[in-house]
């Protein structure tokens, strides 16, 4: 479906927008942080959304929390390297919304998911970057496999951001959300030629901090084209 390709093209941006990112990934790691430090209680974190770990202050986690979980589909080579010497981080590559196998076959009645919300010792969880980017790749498989229609396409995305948003809710320790708000298309003068809503409509939670995040820097996308974000981070 393009996760593994999309997980490769985007450590590889990261590399050659390492100024432009580096700034984002400060930010994530500050508000994880101040995440850590809303905890009454430090059995386990879980940091849903981990990919490249560059925006996960590892060393931080692993000396407050007993047990830490990083959780994404992919974890390339570059990651696992990175977790190698603490000994209470684990990887899990698992699909969160526990939906991409029926969205795979074309399905689109999507479940709940439910894993980890038994588990009493989760103190902390973070959605990082995630939300807005899980109906992407389904959406974009299920018009070119099955070509189905935009309006079942949208409803489709919107009940994965809403279900991830109650999944999220639904955990008993601290919650923090950090993703995009609004997304911003720009042309080499600056001038913006095009603005989109990546909740596709979803209401969206208030916001205690915001920054920008240029995704993609003139010369990165096509047609000569930039990207700028606005992240914002929900304490649930």
């Amino acid at each position: 479906m393009g996760y593994l390709h999309e997980s490769i093209a985007m450590a590889s941006r990261s590399q050659r927008c390492a100024q432009q990112w580096g700034e984002h990934y400060q930010h994530c790691q500050n508000t994880i942080i101040q995440a850590i430090d809303k905890c009454s209680d430090f059995h386990t974190a879980i940091i849903f959304g981990a990919g490249s770990l560059r925006d996960v202050p590892l060393e931080v986690l692993s000396q407050r929390f007993n047990q830490v979980l990083l959780v994404d589909l992919v974890f390339l080579k570059s990651a696992r390297h990175k977790v190698k010497s603490f000994s209470n981080i684990s990887l899990i590559e698992t699909d969160v919304t526990e939906n991409i196998e029926t969205l795979f076959k074309g399905e689109s009645t999507l479940t709940t998911s439910q894993r980890w919300l038994d588990d009493s010792n989760v103190s902390l969880v973070v959605s990082l970057n995630l939300i807005t980017q899980l109906p992407l790749l389904p959406a974009k498989w299920l018009m070119r496999r099955y070509q189905v229609k935009e309006q079942l396409i949208d409803q489709i995305s919107k009940q994965m951001i809403q279900q991830h948003l109650d999944y999220l809710q639904a955990f008993s320790g601290v919650k923090c959300l950090i993703a995009d708000r609004w997304d911003t298309e720009f042309d080499v003068y600056g001038k913006i030629t095009d603005e989109f809503d990546p909740w596709w409509g979803i209401d969206q939670p208030k916001t205690v901090k915001e920054w920008d995040w240029e995704l993609v820097p003139i010369g990165e996308g096509k047609m000569n084209l930039g990207q700028k974000n606005r992240v914002g981070v929900s304490f649930l």
